[in-house]
């Protein structure tokens, strides 16, 4: 397993993160239970997680999955966006929906629209603590690696009142590290405000290139990245749209990295998200078995010096 240095964490963690969003929801916690202990397995230690994620059930499974490693994994959660309310007739027919979807993967997109969304609302540095406190015991632990502000407005980012609240949370020891998970705008605020922002989270693709605009914008010292997204819907209709020149440019740079782009775009995009973000983790949502291996064997490639860069002419 490849592995990246988290100074804030003083520790080295994989380089590509499981991403628990749909855990609870889409996915069942049997079928969790049984990727996550075959990442773990194949040394992948970073796990992403909110309390919204998988219809609110996402920590909880999560915690329940990692008793007795938590020693062994990086967690790292949010605050900032509430679960969403789920009737309960939902929650029954979850295995029904996801038994159709497995058979008719052509409804995964309706199912997936139809599904209540976490109701984000300010941030407020008096539900910080609580939010925490929830997420402590559905993990089933006494302390957090990483704890993100999720998905603030640039106004949010540089509120010195939320920032004094994770201050003390470091100070006693309940988290470890500190991170804005978002728009690029808001971590570029915080990071200028002098806000103390160990990690910055945030999707990266080719269209966007959200890493590469980040790292020559932000002044030094700049927090580590954990990007995610680069399987994403929009994405994936770009890859569906490209014309014949384009085609041929992304097949004729594959094959020169051992890549059958047109059998296996994803292991293109996979190389990109890596060669983008050599030095930070790259989060990625993977629950078939054959996933998790395919991606974690990509994890373990050395990042291609201007990779990204030809991919990103290649969408040109």
């Amino acid at each position: 397993m490849r592995v990246v240095r988290v100074p804030r964490l003083d520790r080295d963690v994989s380089a590509i993160g499981f991403g628990c969003a749909s855990l609870g929801s889409r996915i069942s916690a049997a079928d969790g239970r049984r990727a996550i202990a075959r990442a773990l397995d194949l040394g992948l230690n970073w796990f992403d997680v909110a309390p919204s994620y998988g219809d609110g059930q996402a920590e909880a499974l999560l915690g329940a999955a990692l008793r007795g490693r938590r020693d062994r994994v990086v967690l790292c959660t949010k605050f900032g966006i509430a679960p969403a309310a789920v009737p309960l007739a939902a929650r029954l027919l979850r295995p029904l929906a996801r038994r159709t979807i497995a058979a008719f993967p052509q409804l995964r997109g309706a199912v997936a629209r139809a599904r209540p969304i976490g109701q984000r609302a300010p941030i407020d540095p008096a539900t910080i603590e609580a939010s925490v406190t929830r997420s402590l015991r559905s993990l089933r632990t006494d302390y957090i690696d990483v704890l993100t502000v999720h998905e603030p407005t640039p106004q949010d980012a540089v509120n010195g009142k939320i920032f004094d609240v994770l201050r003390r949370l470091v100070e006693r020891g309940v988290v470890r590290a500190v991170s804005i998970a978002g728009d690029p705008q808001s971590i570029e605020a915080a990071v200028r405000a002098g806000r103390p922002i160990d990690i910055a989270q945030f999707p990266d693709t080719p269209l966007t290139n959200a890493a590469g605009m980040l790292r020559a914008s932000l002044p030094p010292p700049a927090p580590m990245f954990v990007t995610h997204g680069v399987f994403g819907s929009g994405l994936t209709q770009a890859l569906a749209g490209v014309n014949a020149q384009q085609r041929a440019k992304l097949t004729a740079l594959a094959e020169r990295h051992g890549i059958d782009f047109l059998k296996s775009p994803n292991d293109l995009l996979l190389r990109f998200a890596f060669s983008n973000n050599p030095d930070g983790v790259v989060v990625v949502s993977m629950f078939d078995t054959g996933h998790i291996e395919r991606n974690l064997a990509g994890s373990r490639l050395t990042p291609i010096p201007d990779f990204a860069d030809a991919v990103r002419r290649g969408f040109a």
